[in-house]
């Protein structure tokens, strides 16, 4: 009896020590993560200070080359290049199809632009069977079209190419896609 005893207690300290080390780890990795969080939360809040005692929304800070916008809010630039300081504007279309008595189509531009204009071609067969023209409208960080909402009987059921010049300040870029209604 006495050697089953020790048997027991020697696996519940066992059972004990596992427990003890994974409860250890696990507090060590949710103590890291909420340091991690809050570093990152000082971070920019010390940084809007420093903006603001400067007093203007697109002052960045010395050897930063992190951009405010006109609130001094940062602007984060996350992946790649900035689309910003391209030669060519650029995006995509985000919608292109027949919605009730409407064609819709949508686009997105990858640059922050205040005004311009967005010139659409529907091509069909190598020929233009459509055209209009509408205004760029700005966003937070990017721009988009005004939006081409085509009465449906300005085209028939088939495929088109849409083509899309869009003019800014002295930039260009053109978007392609598709179009099947």
């Amino acid at each position: 009896m006495p050697r089953r005893r020790r048997n027991k207690r020697w696996i519940w300290r066992l059972v004990f020590l596992v427990l003890l080390i994974i409860a250890a780890v696990v507090c060590y990795l949710v103590w890291d993560n909420y340091f991690n969080d809050h570093k990152d939360n000082d971070t920019t809040t010390e940084t809007s200070e420093q903006i603001e005692m400067e007093g203007n929304g697109e002052t960045t800070i010395e050897g930063s080359e992190e951009e405010t916008d006109n609130e001094g809010k940062k602007i984060k630039q996350y992946e790649g290049e900035d689309p910003n300081g391209a030669e060519k504007l650029s995006g995509v279309v985000t919608y292109a199809g027949a919605a009730g008595e409407k064609v819709l189509i949508r686009v997105n531009i990858d640059q922050y632009l205040e005004n311009g204009k967005c010139i659409l071609n529907i091509i069909n067969d190598r020929q233009v069977v459509y055209e209009d023209t509408v205004n760029i409208i700005d966003s937070a960080t990017t721009s988009t079209c005004e939006g081409f909402d085509i009465p449906s009987t300005e085209l028939s059921n088939d495929s088109y190419e849409i083509t899309i010049k869009i003019e800014s300040s002295g930039k260009t870029g053109t978007i392609k896609g598709n179009l099947s209604i």
